[in-house]
C-alpha cells in the first residue's frame, strides 16, 4: 500500500460487551427458535438461518463499533468493521478542539451517528467520553474515543498549524 494513503494513527472502539452479548445472545435465540420451530419445511427453516446469520454478519460489520483514521491531510471517522458508513473530514474544518465527558443519552438519544440540539453531531459506539471538533460552520463534532486525551493530542500532532486556536 503506497504510504501516503495509509493512516498515520488509529483507534478502535466496540460496542460495550454487555452490548455484544445481548446482540450474539438475540441472534443466537433467534436461530435455535427457527431452527427448532415445528411448523414450516426443512427448506424455510434453511433459509431463516441463512437470513439470520447474513444479518448478524451484516450488522456486525457494518455499525459494530467506531474507527478513527489520521491521515496527513484529514480523518475519517467510520461505522464498523468495514467503514461503509463513514465521514472524513479536512483538518483546515477545525477551529478548535477539546475532551470531553459527556452524556450520549440526554444530549444524543444514545451512540452511533447522532444530531444533538445546538448544532452538535456524535459519531459514538460507547461510552461517555469524545473528543470535540469545533468545527467554522459552528458544529460541535463529538467523536466518541476510549482515551480521547490521547486521540486529541494525536489530531493536534497530525493537523498542526491547520487547527486554529487549540486550547
Amino acid at each position: 500500500m503506497d504510504p501516503q494513503k495509509r493512516p498515520i494513527y488509529k483507534e478502535w472502539s466496540s460496542w460495550s460487551g454487555w452490548i455484544l452479548v445481548v446482540f450474539w445472545g438475540s441472534m443466537f435465540i433467534a436461530m435455535a427458535t427457527v431452527s427448532l420451530s415445528p411448523g414450516g419445511s426443512e427448506r424455510e427453516r434453511f433459509w431463516g438461518l441463512v437470513v439470520l446469520a447474513v444479518t448478524t454478519v451484516a450488522v456486525q460489520l457494518l455499525v459494530a463499533g467506531l474507527s478513527v483514521r489520521l491521515y496527513r491531510d484529514h480523518l475519517v471517522m467510520g461505522l464498523g468493521t468495514v467503514g461503509l458508513i463513514s465521514k472524513k473530514l479536512r483538518y483546515d474544518q477545525i477551529v478548535r478542539t477539546e475532551s470531553v465527558t459527556y452524556s450520549p443519552i440526554r444530549e444524543f438519544g444514545g451512540w452511533g451517528v447522532r444530531w444533538g440540539k445546538d448544532r452538535k453531531k456524535v459519531w459514538s459506539a460507547r461510552g461517555n467520553h469524545a473528543v470535540v471538533l469545533h468545527l467554522k460552520d459552528g458544529t460541535r463534532l463529538y467523536v466518541g474515543s476510549d482515551s480521547p486525551h490521547r486521540l486529541e493530542e494525536r489530531i493536534r500532532a497530525v493537523a498542526g498549524t491547520r487547527i486554529g486556536g487549540q486550547g
